[in-house]
């Protein structure tokens, strides 16, 4: 767009020339680019790391797993034989002092009552078995 310098004094103010100059934008995009270039490999450093090794050896020792089922009416199962609910914390303590390891997984009916569920629960941890898990039924 090339104007006179006649038209536009007789003419009056004309139209604002409204184009960016875009050079110096991309001469400055592209001296980050080189710097970034540049700088880019020097600050990566190599991370020290020590990860675990696959290993094909299983292991020899299995923890002892019990079952333990709660049924509806209170009734209290270890491993498919009914036991006593006074009797279950001795048991476990047994189970517990032959294998520290001893895995115990509770079941419980969805009709089972809660309390049951919970005082089986405090009677486990207070015999010393570490592992417990719920099992839904």
């Amino acid at each position: 767009m090339a104007f006179s310098a006649a038209a536009s004094a007789s003419s009056g103010p004309g139209p604002a020339l409204a184009e960016i100059n875009i050079t110096p934008l991309v001469d400055v995009m592209l001296v980050l680019l080189v710097i970034f270039m540049v700088t880019a490999p020097m600050l990566s450093r190599p991370l020290q790391l020590s990860l675990p090794q696959p290993s094909d050896q299983v292991s020899p020792h299995k923890p002892r797993q019990l079952d333990l089922a709660i049924a509806a009416d209170g009734t209290l199962r270890l491993d498919d034989r009914p036991i006593p609910a006074t009797e279950l914390q001795r048991r476990l303590e047994d189970a517990a002092s032959a294998d520290p390891d001893t895995v115990l997984r509770i079941r419980a009916t969805g009709d089972a009552d809660y309390q049951q569920l919970v005082a089986a629960l405090a009677q486990a941890r207070n015999s010393g078995i570490r592992q417990i898990g719920l099992a839904h039924n």
